[in-house]
């Protein structure tokens, strides 16, 4: 409100320097009859700014708009006519002349009045576009906990099923590990890349338990010095993939393979595995990578970049983030 006052303020304040300017010799009683077209001149401006504009031009209503502001600027000058008569002081124009003066401060003054309410309906599809992104966001990154969760606990049924509970003990142990951090993750836009390395190998451990340690599985991971935030879970999706459609069957012929490094401000993630005998087919439409490629066009936009590559016997997936 202040700010507001204090806007109007200049607004009127500089014409009136204007009026100095112009007029260095002018007397009080000169200051006084300028005042005088002033309140005039602001009467219609505020007619027009809070009234008119309000309840016929933003509702579209131009006739209307068109007739009053008419009647308006008509009744100002008339208004001024009446001070000032004809040869009475230097503010006496013709009555024509008064209503252009009116119209051209209505014309200055709607164009801030326009500009504002631009700026603020600029605004606020701002702030609704962020919302909706964030609601995005939130949905996107909500779908990769049940789906982890669901591969993680179909391996845990399938080792109870087979009576290695030991084997199915470590798994479960291993598993609210990894829930504690997806419970954590999830309440943040950004995570530790250190964090997220954890997590992956602390998700190919359970891999490895399950498999038997009878298939070749590799995580590296170089040239990270130091710590940096990235959006939380982005590879996850890629080392799920690599399990659900290359290790169904398990030999040491089997391999999923997995790299990490950083080099200048670009992030290198790779995902290779080995494409069985009649597996599922590696599709790059499933739901966890379909869920990521959303995610990454949202966070990253114009700063990623995801490949696919598929042979008869070998599937690779990379991913290129510009931090």
């Amino acid at each position: 409100m202040k700010f507001r006052i204090a806007y109007h303020l200049a607004f009127w304040g500089s014409f009136t320097l204007l009026f100095s300017i112009q007029n260095p010799g002018s007397t009080l009683s000169d200051y006084l009859h300028w005042f005088s077209v002033l309140g005039v001149c602001a009467a219609v401006v505020y007619i027009n700014l809070y009234l008119l504009l309000p309840n016929y031009v933003f509702k579209k209503r131009y006739i209307h708009y068109a007739v009053l502001l008419s009647a308006t600027i008509g009744l100002g000058s008339v208004a001024l006519k009446l001070m000032f008569p004809s040869g009475s002081a230097s503010f006496s124009l013709p009555l024509f002349q008064h209503s252009i003066n009116l119209l051209l401060f209505v014309i200055i003054s709607s164009s801030f009045k326009f500009f504002r309410e631009y700026s603020r309906k600029q605004e606020l599809l701002i702030q609704a576009e962020n919302a909706q992104l964030k609601a995005e966001l939130s949905l996107l990154k909500s779908q990769v906990n049940p789906h982890f969760l669901f591969n993680t606990l179909n391996n845990l049924y399938g080792l109870i099923g087979q009576h290695q509970n030991q084997k199915a003990s470590e798994v479960t142990l291993k598993l609210a590990d990894l829930m504690r951090y997806l419970l954590h993750s999830s309440k943040s836009d950004k995570t530790s890349l250190n964090a997220e390395i954890e997590f992956i190998e602390e998700y190919l451990t359970l891999e490895k338990i399950r498999l038997s340690n009878q298939a070749d599985i590799r995580f590296e991971h170089s040239g990270i010095g130091k710590d940096i935030l990235v959006a939380p879970l982005l590879f996850i999706p890629l080392v799920e993939n690599a399990f659900k459609h290359g290790l169904l069957s398990i030999s040491k012929e089997h391999f999923a393979h997995f790299s990490l490094s950083l080099q200048g401000d670009t992030l290198f993630f790779q995902a290779t595995n080995s494409i069985g005998v009649n597996p599922n087919k590696p599709s790059d439409s499933g739901t966890g990578l379909a869920g990521l490629k959303k995610r990454l066009k949202l966070i990253y936009p114009d700063k990623h970049r995801l490949d696919i590559e598929q042979t008869e016997t070998v599937y690779k997936v990379t991913l290129q983030l510009h931090l």
